[in-house]
């Protein structure tokens, strides 16, 4: 059955029309209604917004939005019919418009439109500069080129983008950013970039200004991007100087602001009051004292407050690996991962944001802005830690007792990726190393130098994941690393508080999408190796199940599944299972000794998969 839009309908009833009107006009609102349905003027699914277009060059924004040409004749047909269907055009679909700073007239389409059609917008997008593609399309592969920075490679959306000529042209340098750091950036020499945003800024001001007088209250959802290099030591002024204007707006439906490619605390706060005051929220005329309220309740009740913050992960998850730059969480899980709904609400928020064309990605976690849509969880900023030593600490201890902590030993994304020789061609990057790299591992950095020492104490669930080295990747007994381990466990033994500690060790299992060289056939004696060298970690791991650990579990794969003559088989997910648990039982039996039995014991179970598990590898 066909679905209307009442409030569309209602527009079209609204205009008074005499019997001397075009037949197209003799009609009911609903014929006509359906009739600019068919030709693209108005979507046909729900009363959001329908489709993209850009104000500039009149054409469709949206791979799946009818061209204009469609329906470009009723504009053109009367002014009774123009006044009709122009109100539905501006009402039912997302407008864009890009700062063209080669253009006398940078911000001139949306200038031209007619007082009617400006206060018939309900969604619009002013991308004033960007560093980032992302804007321009729906989804796929290429919104995550906001995601620039992290390592190229076949798994990066960067990738994919930077191989595509007609994306790349849609990367500007950030505002301020001076011209010899780039061939794409604003003509000008280094002394002209604070001209050129000023300049900017005035334009953009007085577009504004002409919104003000024509949009009414509350029907306007406007998103703003303007991408500023936070380096710059007036970038702060310029970022209160492009969200100053949206003062002159009435109280908007939503707003989105985005100042900064990456994440800059000063630039964020700046685009959140620009939110807060754009949609009519009145800002605190001063920050209260937490030192006279929060630090004189009891402290039990101060740590309940305290888990309601960022300091506790959605997924009470949270993750560290050599090759992170601090904590990070499991962002991507599959549909099967247990609370997806739940968690998949406050990670990716550009993907999860509704129903509705993709607005483009304002993800705190990525970036200097602000938008209501996006939830997703950050680590926890300074602010908590630096008020006083009694906030200082509570936060440390909420955040190390209330989390469970995921080392990864290589790479936490993907899990199953080993260190690389690094070679030119995307081959021989593929190609593992044959010997383990570094001297120590990971779980021993993180233990000394990481988490601070008195925080130890506090641990309640630590997890350490091995990605399946090759045989002779493995630290074996003698090697450096594997002395390390022995002195770091031996220097944990009276910092941790054992019987409040759960440990768990986790072979990264390889999968479909894992590359060849990863999953190599291998002979039995190496198979042999590489359970040898599970055995080796376990040793010093008993002192630990002596002097009161609470629970250790062992979840390695079975090494032999990659000899030849295994891999002939297929065998069914149960018996795999079997064969893991002939290694993962031992394991845990030598650690926990007399202990072993009370792990399972009155029908207890392992606590449940990490997410890192069902991630999409």
């Amino acid at each position: 059955m066909e679905s209307y839009c009442p409030n569309q309908v209602n527009q079209l009833e609204s205009y008074p029309h005499t019997g001397s009107d075009s037949p197209l006009l003799r009609l009911t609102p609903h014929i006509r209604h359906r009739i600019y349905r068919y030709l693209g003027l108005v979507g046909w699914d729900d009363p959001h917004p329908s489709y993209r277009y850009d104000l500039r060059h009149g054409h469709k924004a949206s791979g799946t939005a009818p061209h204009p040409s469609c329906f470009y004749g009723l504009l053109l047909s009367c002014r009774a019919i123009y006044a009709e269907t122009a109100t539905l055009l501006y009402s039912a679909h997302r407008f864009i418009l890009h700062y063209d700073h080669t253009h006398p007239e940078p911000l001139g389409p949306l200038l031209a439109l007619t007082t009617s059609s400006l206060a018939s917008l309900t969604s619009l997008t002013i991308i004033l500069n960007q560093a980032s593609c992302h804007h321009l399309f729906e989804y796929g592969i290429y919104p995550n080129c906001c995601l620039q920075g992290r390592k190229e490679g076949p798994w990066d959306g960067a990738y994919y983008c930077k191989t595509d000529a007609s994306h790349l042209h849609r990367h500007d340098l950030p505002l301020l950013t001076p011209s010899s750091e780039g061939d794409n950036s604003i003509e000008g020499g280094d002394e002209d970039s604070l001209a050129v945003a000023q300049a900017l800024q005035s334009k953009w001001h007085s577009a504004v200004a002409r919104l003000s007088s024509s949009i009414p209250s509350g029907r306007l959802e406007l998103a703003l991007v303007c991408d500023i290099d936070p380096r710059h030591n007036r970038a702060l002024e310029i970022a209160m100087a492009i969200t100053a204007p949206l003062r002159l707006l009435p109280p908007l439906r939503d707003c989105h602001i985005r100042l900064s490619k990456t994440p800059n605390p000063q630039l964020q706060q700046v685009a959140q009051d620009g939110v807060l005051r754009a949609c009519g929220i009145a800002l605190p005329s001063s920050k209260p004292s937490l030192l006279s309220t929060l630090t004189t309740l009891p402290r039990e009740l101060r740590l309940r407050i305290l888990e309601y913050t960022d300091l506790i992960v959605p997924s009470r998850q949270v993750t560290w690996s050599r090759q992170d730059h601090g904590y990070v969480t499991s962002s991507i899980e599959s549909l099967s991962s247990p609370d997806y709904l739940y968690r998949g609400q406050f990670f990716h928020c550009w993907y999860n944001e509704g129903p509705g064309p993709f607005i483009g990605c304002f993800c705190r976690r990525r970036h200097s802005s602000f938008s209501f849509k996006c939830k997703c969880w950050a680590p926890p900023g300074p602010a908590l830690f630096l008020i006083c030593r009694t906030l200082y600490q509570d936060a440390q201890f909420v955040f190390f007792s209330g989390n469970r902590f995921i080392i990864h030993d290589y790479r936490a994304c993907p899990p199953w990726e080993m260190p690389c020789i690094g070679g030119q061609t995307r081959e021989e990057q593929r190609i593992p190393r044959r010997d383990y790299p570094n001297k120590r591992l990971a779980v021993s950095q993180f233990l000394r130098e990481v988490i601070p020492t008195h925080c130890l104490a506090y641990l309640r669930f630590l997890e350490v994941v091995f990605p399946p080295y090759p045989p002779s990747g493995w630290p074996q007994a003698g090697h450096p690393a594997m002395d390390d381990w022995w002195a770091t466990v031996d220097w944990l033994q009276d910092k941790v508080n054992l019987p409040g500690l759960t440990l768990r060790l986790v072979g990264a299992r390889a999968n479909e999408v894992t590359p060849d060289a990863y999953t190599a056939t291998i002979t039995v004696s190496e198979g042999d190796t590489i359970m040898k060298a599970h055995m080796a970690l376990l040793p010093p791991l008993t002192h630990l199940g002596q002097n009161g650990l609470a629970r250790f579990y062992a979840n390695f794969i079975y090494p032999w599944l990659c000899t030849e003559e295994l891999r002939v088989h297929d065998y069914k997910k149960d018996w795999m299972e079997d064969r893991n648990r002939e290694i993962k039982e031992p394991a845990e039996r030598y650690v926990m000794g007399d202990r072993y039995e009370g792990l399972y014991a009155n029908n207890k179970k392992e606590p449940e998969r990490s997410s890192w598990e069902y991630s999409y590898y």
